[in-house]
């Protein structure tokens, strides 16, 4: 199992890879660790997956607009990210 601080920067590593910017990314105390989540998106689709869940915010018109990455646990693997409008890696792919 990886940690917190792992997660995070493989989450950072994601971001900076995928070109995508960002106001706020939050700090180790703030990652959600989530057991047996069910994946209903990506590689690992109707899986149950440990993860970490790392938010970041992006620039929005009025307001920051939340993305969450969720990473997987075990391996470390960026699983996908979720916004309140989909998941960023159909509109990147």
């Amino acid at each position: 199992m990886i940690t917190k601080e792992q997660a995070l920067e493989n989450a950072i590593e994601y971001i900076k890879k995928r070109n995508r910017s960002y106001v706020y990314i939050v700090t180790k105390e703030k990652i959600i660790y989530e057991e047996k989540k069910y994946i209903n998106y990506g590689k690992y689709e109707e899986q149950e997956r440990n993860i970490y869940v790392i938010n970041y915010d992006i620039e929005g018109y009025t307001e920051p607009i939340p993305h969450f990455i969720a990473v997987d646990a075990e391996t470390g693997e960026v699983l996908f990210t979720a916004t309140p409008h989909g998941y960023v890696e159909d509109w990147e792919d």
